[in-house]
Formats: structure tokens, sequence, C-alpha cells
């Protein structure tokens, strides 16, 4: 089966970027974004093993029904947005943002 470019450059990312785990970051995310969930870009492999908090970004509820539709598609569409989310958590480390 050929698989779409999305699903090729998800796959590989998602192959390669573990299963961190951050207490810290999950708890900075819901302060930054109280209203919004937050979605594991690269999904995860079972129920309790989600992929690497740090790649997680903000989503609505109906959004969060689009990713699980069209995980590939809506990783690589998001993956700007996840650069943005950590960019601002390192500003927040760094005692830059506020």
């Amino acid at each position: 089966m050929i698989k779409s470019p999305e699903d090729i450059i998800y796959n590989s990312i998602k192959n390669k970027i573990g299963f961190h785990r951050s207490k810290k970051f999950k708890d900075w995310f819901h302060k930054e974004f109280p209203y919004m969930q937050q979605h594991h870009l690269f999904g995860s492999y079972s129920q309790k093993l989600k992929t690497s908090d740090y790649c997680s970004v903000p989503v609505t509820p109906a959004e969060h029904e689009e990713a699980e539709k069209d995980k590939s598609g809506f990783a690589i569409k998001n993956l700007p947005l996840m650069i943005e989310v950590l960019i601002k958590y390192i500003k927040y480390l760094e005692g830059v943002a506020k």
C-alpha cells in the first residue's frame, strides 16, 4: 500500500520523538490555554502510552475530533503551531514571557 506524503512524514517523526512526560509542561500548557484541550500531535501507541508531551497543541473539542479522523494530515498542518507552543514555553522557562 502506498502511503501519502503526510503519512510518511507523520510516521517518521512519530517513531523518533519518544514518550517524554512533563508535569511542569502540562501544568504550564493548561494555564496558558485554559479553555483548550491538549492534543498530542503524534498520537499514542495505546490509551496510556502517548507520545511526547512537548509535541502537543491546543485544540477545541471539534478540532480534536478532526484530528482523530486524519491524524497525519492534522499533525503536519499543525507543526508550525507546535513549534510556536514550544518557543512560548522556552521563553516562559527563560523568564522572557509572562
